[in-house]
């Protein structure tokens, strides 16, 4: 049985309230576009957000070559090659909420890299 402090269950509401209705201004919207820069170990925004129901198109700007996935979203937005100096543009339904690790497998290093997280709102 884990014994949880004051401390430990404000955080754990916290948390759980990250992902609730303090989300993005623009959840009416029904359609929504990211632009996000990659590079060999980082993303920006590092944090990109929507809410659930709504179509994404995520425009890439990759200045490296590898593999971008996003943890919990593999049906939706399966694996993806990028490569440097290209744009790449995904799109799909955030359906499920939550908080999703993004990483990038660089060609040159198939190991993978976290370099975001990609969080769905409740609207």
């Amino acid at each position: 049985m884990t014994r949880r402090t004051p401390l430990t269950t404000l955080l754990v509401v916290a948390l759980a309230g990250c992902v609730g209705s303090a989300g993005p201004q623009n959840c009416d919207a029904t359609e929504v576009t990211i632009e996000l820069a990659i590079r060999a170990d980082s993303m920006t925004p590092t944090d990109p957000g929507v809410c659930r129901g709504q179509s994404v198109t995520m425009v890439i700007d990759s200045s490296t070559g590898g593999l971008f996935h996003i943890h919990g979203y593999d049906a939706a937005v399966p694996a993806t090659q990028l490569t440097a100096g290209e744009e790449t543009r995904i799109a799909f339904v955030a359906d499920r909420s939550g908080q999703f690790p993004v990483e990038l497998h660089p060609d040159d290093d198939p190991q993978g890299v976290g370099i975001g997280v990609f969080t769905v709102y409740e609207p």
